[in-house]
């Protein structure tokens, strides 16, 4: 933290890779410790307010029938285009009309009867910093959250605000409210997932799939954020927490989120010293060993879920749920407890648009869905379902769109409140190890196993979860546990999850084929790219060579090499299975071949001034963060600069190389 905060908190100068908190800190006086053996006792038993301030098509898809059919200028995929394509006036219009519908009184007081205890609630930075295409949309958005605030103390419900939205996003998908990187191929079709990319920590680079700067201006102004809603929120006795940030994507660089969430941690704790503070653990839980030992109000959010699966038997399920239990045991032993903040009761990916409106990621849905009437819109003055043929856009996954008035959704179990009622018994008794668990969501338009309230209507989870029997409590403790599932088959829900093992030897099977034909495919572009290396610039005959642009760039970048790792491509650092398949997906789109005379569009990889971005993957928009120096006080919250949270000055030399700075 900043010099004069580790002072006050009594701390020594801590290294990069030394954040920890002295014995002394363990106890704040409010009963919050960190680690073993005094771990956290909060019983957490809550359900997410998603889709609420922050919208998402899979879960009001209501909302979004209006974009149907529209040419990209009018096409609305997630927040910030909803904004975006409405402007200020009809947009905050349709937004505040659904604030009070999505979530109203009714809702909170039979949460509470139910025996939740707690709710975390999703935001975005732009309630507290509006910028473009925020301002105006989104006002009255802290009044509506004021209003639930106070409904949830009415009613004993304990309330954890979650940042789950950032400028520039950081990890690319709706659910931050900005999909990054939506590339228009005409005016009927685009391109998200072979583009994926987030901004937020900086310039990506989709040849490496790593960082190439790290953009330090947009996390201080995070930080910032972080302590405006800590000023604005924590004199109302119903928050008990903060998360820092929602599912920050893998790629994002591990040193400089730990660096984030240690300087948000002290800035935080510094205005909210009895908060929670909670810390995703960007799909990768087991990183977090020894990280803030001793810092007290601390715990780790892990997400756990099962829609991502590949085709199993109900029975891998279930023992898949139970095995949890022992991996949380495990993992809390040296980490923060362990908090699942997100989790559901559907084990394939069929709600419509849960991949993204009018799109899917590769390879799914893995099952043949079913289907239902689609809802009505809640929200006055928009159009219903369509009555014919899906229409338009149409991305590069198999399109689930409505369709004569019927919309996708799970694929029913034969034994079906059966089967759903066991697993989420089975899934409450593992996560009942860490200090709680938050149901995601409280209510959905579609599938109910996306939804706490249609599920407990159809009897699959309990009644009352504030009283819980010791049977349902030792499900997992009593039964045969499935082997701890490692964090490459769990942890990552729809960001390229390669098969489970727990599949069936037939699976394990087609990963093998399925490997050695990418692997064959990568051999032969290399034979077939030295071929035509080989033979002079000027013959070019009319039958140009189509490759997908990154497998083309980096056998030109890597010519002349010496083969390393896998040698596939000449590559000097080592290839791992899921790069190389993230390489060679393009291979299924012939949108994503180019000619081999295309040298200028090859010339613009190797830049080295500016943004690495691929021209095939343009982002819509390229902000470019504004120098702290730069800003005036019109732009921090209510023109108010006095308060804002300051970052040390130590940080500053570190920005021009790009390194994280030692006092961070």
């Amino acid at each position: 933290p900043a010099p004069t905060l580790m002072a006050a908190a009594g701390l020594r100068v801590l290294s990069t890779t030394d954040y920890t908190c002295p014995s002394s800190a363990q106890h704040d006086g409010t009963g919050h410790s960190n680690h073993a053996p005094h771990p956290l006792r909060l019983n957490i038993r809550g359900v997410n307010l998603g889709g609420w301030m922050i919208v998402q098509p899979w879960l009001t898809p209501s909302l979004f029938y209006q974009f149907e059919g529209r040419p990209p200028d009018q096409t609305a995929m997630d927040m910030h285009s909803f904004c975006e394509v409405l402007g200020p006036v009809e947009g905050n219009r349709q937004l505040r009309e659904h604030w009070r519908k999505w979530l109203a009184e009714h809702h909170l007081r039979q949460l509470a009867q139910q025996g939740i205890n707690t709710v975390r609630i999703p935001v975005g930075d732009w309630m507290w910093v509006p910028y473009e295409p925020f301002v105006g949309c989104t006002d009255g958005a802290i009044d509506e959250l004021w209003r639930v605030i106070h409904l949830c103390g009415r009613f004993g419900l304990r309330i954890i605000v979650d940042l789950h939205g950032v400028r520039r996003s950081q990890n690319g998908f709706d659910n931050s409210g900005h999909i990054v990187n939506v590339t228009w191929t005409d005016d009927d079709h685009f391109e998200h997932w072979p583009c994926r990319s987030a901004g937020w920590q900086g310039s990506f680079d989709p040849m490496t799939m790593t960082y190439s700067s790290i953009n330090w201006d947009n996390i201080r102004t995070t930080v910032q954020v972080l302590q405006r809603i800590a000023i604005s929120l924590r004199h109302f006795p119903a928050l008990i927490g903060i998360e820092a940030l929602n599912e920050p994507w893998q790629f994002t660089p591990i040193d400089v989120l730990k660096a984030f969430y240690w300087e948000s941690y002290w800035t935080v704790r510094a205005e909210a010293p009895h908060w929670l503070f909670v810390i995703h653990d960007s799909f990768r839980l087991e990183e977090w060993s020894g990280y803030m030992k001793g810092c007290p109000g601390v715990a780790l959010d892990t997400h756990v879920y099962q829609a991502w699966f590949d085709i199993r038997a109900q029975k891998s399920f279930l023992e898949n749920a139970c095995s949890w239990r022992q991996r949380i045991q495990q993992v809390q032993e040296s980490t923060p407890p362990i908090l699942v903040c997100e989790w559901s009761l559907a084990t394939d990916n069929c709600n419509m648009w849960i991949n993204g409106f009018h799109d899917n990621a590769p390879g799914f849905p893995k099952v043949d869905c079913g289907s239902m009437e689609c809802p009505q819109p809640y929200v006055s003055g928009l159009p219903g379902p369509p009555m014919g043929a899906a229409p338009g856009p149409h991305g590069t996954g198999a399109n689930i769109a409505p369709s004569y008035g019927q919309c996708s959704v799970s694929k029913p179990w034969d034994n079906e409140d059966e089967i759903e009622a066991r697993l989420a018994e089975h899934k409450i008794s593992a996560f009942e190890e860490g200090v709680g668990w938050i149901f995601w969501n409280f209510r959905a338009e579609l599938d109910p196993r996306w939804s706490w309230e249609a599920a407990a209507h159809r009897g699959w989870v309990p009644a009352n979860v504030s009283n819980l029997s010791p049977s349902l409590l030792n499900i997992c403790k009593t039964s045969s546990e499935a082997n701890v599932p490692s964090s490459a088959d769990n942890d990552l829900p729809w960001y390229n999850m390669l098969p489970s093992p727990h599949g069936s030897s037939s699976v394990v099977m087609l990963m093998g084929v399925g490997l050695g034909t990418l692997i064959s495919i990568a051999v032969l572009l290399r034979i077939v790219l030295a071929l035509v290396m080989r033979s002079s610039a000027g013959r070019r005959t009319a039958d140009k060579l189509s490759l997908p642009p990154r497998l083309l760039h980096l056998a030109r970048k890597t010519q002349g090499r010496k083969p390393g790792g896998l040698g596939l491509l000449g590559l000097k650092q080592r290839v791992s299975s899921r790069s190389l398949a993230q390489l060679a997906y393009p291979l299924m789109s012939a949108q994503h071949a180019i000619h081999e005379g295309e040298e200028e569009l090859l010339d613009q990889f190797e830049s080295p001034k500016g943004e690495r971005e691929s021209p095939l993957c343009d982002s819509r928009e390229r902000e470019r963060s504004v120098p702290l120096a730069d800003r005036t006080a019109s732009d921090a919250p209510n023109g108010d600069a006095t308060r804002l949270y300051m970052p040390p000055p130590e940080w500053e030399p570190m920005m021009a190389a790009h390194q994280l700075p030692q006092s961070f």
